[in-house]
């Protein structure tokens, strides 16, 4: 037996000195264990027959950590081969524990999350092609000669975003904000998006009212809002506005604002004051704020103060503290407010009169029936002590559309996330139904030791890295 065991000790003495021998030896031990552990994750996932039907073969396993609703699960999605050495997606799903600022999602699943979120880039994409029908919107449609201050143009040509062209945006402080704030957020998209962005041209203006006129209809660009009752605003394309990057002197981040906001009570409505909150200057809009204050004077659940522009003002109040509120108003200023945003993110019921200026997200606003999300009043707000006692009687109530407007807004349609996918959807419409960019410009310039002149060609514009 001794003798036996030395010959076998022996056998395998030659391949051991070897270290390359050794390596191989080592390699093969891995693969093996890796072989075993795999085998062992399909079976135990149905991978084999019986209740997994035989599917388990065609599936790739993809693990990772998230902060679901049970902290320290492991969410598992199956991605399907496709067959050509790609994979599908098929069981993935928005979780905004862990998703609120994914900027990275596919078109399929912007599709998937937000099927509603594209209704004004249909509408838009509609009047254009009715107004035009196959022809494209031409670089003269989009030239900003008829602007006054506050505008610019830009290009996005192979993933690059440059800027070609500003009017008036760096004398006053609150436009360069505003102009940079929506470059940061083209930008994003571009950089984080998973698949190529298209070559495009647009225009943008940033002031409140752009002062578009019948004089040219031809002429179209983006902006942040549209009044509903002016047909000339047809023409124009909304596009998220810049307090969705920041409102500075407000509020940071948007995604971080949402955090807060959830923070302040968190989900127990019930907890927060039994009071309306409305902080505002009526030195504009008075026609509309006044009788804001009028109906809400000496009302026991009203805390609507009239602030002055001073920081030292008593009734100055943070954004975040509107959300300690179980109800707030909100009011349009010179054109749209972006305030509603963050009212629509505190878990709070929202009372908001007829609205002229629609964003790009008011269509989501729900006044009535299972789904309402705010409390629509008359723009004399004569009906609102009475809506008010109502919801104050009836706590229920109350809940369910604070509860609508966190499920369906704050944590869907008004994440950082959507806009996002809104800005990539944009790119892709706008390019169905506009002219292809001219990138190069060419410049005269100094050739050779001779000084004779030649043409020299360029992209046009400035790179947005070097313009902000």
């Amino acid at each position: 037996m001794a003798s036996g065991a030395t010959n076998k000790t022996d056998m395998w003495r030659p391949l051991l000195r070897s270290r390359r021998n050794l390596a191989i030896l080592a390699l093969l031990v891995v693969v093996g264990y890796i072989s075993f552990a795999q085998l062992g994750l399909v079976h135990n996932n149905g991978g084999g027959g019986g209740g997994g039907g035989g599917r388990g073969a065609a599936y790739g396993m993809i693990h990772s950590f998230g902060g679901g609703k049970t902290a320290g699960t492991i969410k598992t999605q199956q991605v399907p081969y496709d067959g050509g050495g790609g994979r599908k997606e098929e069981r993935w799903k928005f979780d905004v524990t862990v998703d609120r600022d994914n900027h990275s999602l596919t078109r399929a699943q912007c599709d998937q999350t937000f099927p509603l979120l594209y209704h004004e880039l249909d509408r838009a994409k509609a009047y254009w092609k009715g107004q035009q029908g196959d022809k494209k919107i031409g670089p003269e449609q989009i030239d900003l000669k008829w602007s006054g201050d506050g505008g610019l143009s830009g290009m996005i040509y192979k993933q690059q975003l440059y800027v070609t062209h500003s009017r008036g945006l760096n004398h006053f402080g609150h436009w360069k904000e505003r102009s940079h704030a929506t470059l940061h957020q083209i930008q994003r998209a571009i950089l984080t998006s998973p698949e190529p962005v298209p070559d495009i041209e647009f225009s943008i203006k940033i002031n409140d009212k752009i002062n578009l006129t019948p004089d040219d209809p031809s002429v179209t660009v983006w902006t942040f809002s549209r009044n509903i009752h002016d047909p000339v605003m047809e023409r124009v394309w909304v596009i998220p506005d810049f307090n969705w990057w920041t409102y500075p002197r407000v509020a940071g981040a948007f995604g971080d604002f949402q955090r807060q906001a959830m923070a302040i009570q968190g989900v127990n409505f019930d907890s927060k004051r039994d009071q309306l909150v409305w902080r505002g200057t009526v030195d504009f809009n008075l026609e509309l704020r006044g009788p804001l204050m009028a109906q809400t004077d000496g009302q026991p659940w009203s805390d609507v103060r009239r602030i002055d522009e001073d920081a030292g003002d008593p009734f100055r109040i943070t954004m975040p503290d509107h959300c300690r509120y179980k109800f707030a108003v909100h009011t349009e200023g010179t054109t749209w407010s972006g305030r509603l945003k963050y009212l629509l993110s505190c878990h709070n019921v929202v009372f908001v009169h007829r609205l002229s200026w629609y964003t790009h997200l008011y269509h989501l606003l729900n006044p009535s029936g299972a789904g309402q999300n705010y409390v629509q009043v008359e723009n004399d707000w004569a009906d609102l002590p009475p809506k008010m006692d109502e919801l104050i009687m009836k706590p229920a109530k109350a809940r369910l559309i604070a509860d609508n407007a966190a499920s369906e807004l704050r944590d869907k349609y008004f994440t950082p996330a959507a806009q996002t996918c809104y800005w990539r959807r944009l790119f892709e419409v706008w390019r169905s139904v506009s002219f292809e960019p001219e990138p190069w410009e060419y410049i005269r310039s100094t050739a050779g030791d001779g000084g004779s002149m030649a043409m020299e060609r360029r992209v046009k514009g400035m790179t947005y890295e070097e313009y902000v």
